[in-house]
């Protein structure tokens, strides 16, 4: 631990008040918010075979990343002599392996894989290597909780584009079954609070672009900026409504969760495009 203290007080001996406000922003690029945006960017106005893959390996990558965080036990580096912490907030439990770090290579590894340009290469080289900077810079993680979150990350990034052309054979039924059962089960193989989200949305999304690209066919647009801004509008107001509705009246419970995320990962891929299809959107 020592050679990591002292790496992280290296990358801190540069420190200033206009660092800390640029890493800080820079650090929530890898937070699920900026997912959160997104991923219904890419679903439902750019390519929808990018945004279910994006859903997929990033859920996974964080089922991975809470199961190893939990097994391994790691404290992170926040309140290490010699080492200050900033925006402790966006550093929930354990250290090991770093979150931000391996959300960001799993995004930008899935993005890269797509677009094979080398502006998109350069963005997604760049926007890796400085979200798990900002990790280091910040206090928050210790440099093998970066290395280890910036290779799963890509690992898992290069899994989900190759798995999936292996499953187009599949019967379209057996192809559901197989993506609903193996999140259930790795949901209650290691139980831990977070994996029940990620399984359920998993889960859930696979399920209605399954269903969707059989009974509708949508096709993501994004020429008209107006009916975007629609298809956002209502998107983003079926979650909150969905979610709101499903918190009130299911009990707090990790299964419950897990059918949650499950019914909101089927408004992302089913539901909401419907609408847009039903509206011309």
């Amino acid at each position: 631990m020592e050679l990591q203290a002292e790496i992280i007080q290296f990358i801190q001996s540069f420190s200033n008040p206009f660092l800390d406000i640029f890493f800080i922003i820079i650090t929530n690029f890898g937070s699920a918010i900026f997912y959160l945006i997104m991923i219904p960017i890419f679903y439902w106005s750019i390519d929808k075979k990018i945004g279910i893959t994006l859903v997929i390996s990033l859920m996974f990558s964080m089922y991975l990343n809470a199961t190893l965080k939990n097994i391994t036990a790691i404290p992170r580096p926040i309140g290490n002599p010699g080492i200050r912490s900033l925006f402790v907030s966006s550093a929930g439990g354990f250290s090991f392996p770093s979150g931000h770090a391996q959300g960001t290579a799993t995004f930008w590894g899935v993005v890269m894989q797509y677009y094979k340009s080398r502006q998109i290469y350069f963005i997604g080289i760049i926007m890796i290597f400085l979200v798990s900077l900002s990790r280091l810079y910040l206090g928050l993680h210790w440099p093998w909780d970066v290395a280890a979150g910036i290779i799963l990350g890509l690992l898992m990034s290069w899994i989900f584009t190759v798995v999936p052309k292996k499953l187009k054979s599949l019967p379209m039924l057996y192809s559901i079954i197989l993506m609903i059962a193996i999140p259930f089960g790795l949901a209650f193989l290691f139980p831990y609070k977070d994996n029940f989200i990620y399984m359920g949305l998993s889960a859930g999304s696979f399920a209605g672009y399954k269903f969707e690209d059989y009974l509708i066919g949508f096709k993501p647009q994004s020429e008209n900026k107006l009916k975007t801004l629609e298809k956002y509008a209502i998107g983003l107001g079926g979650f909150l409504l969905i979610y709101t509705v499903l918190k009130l009246i299911m009990p707090q419970h990790s299964f419950f969760s897990l059918l949650k995320y499950f019914v909101v990962g089927i408004w992302l891929t089913f539901g909401a495009p419907a609408i847009f299809c039903r509206l011309s959107l």
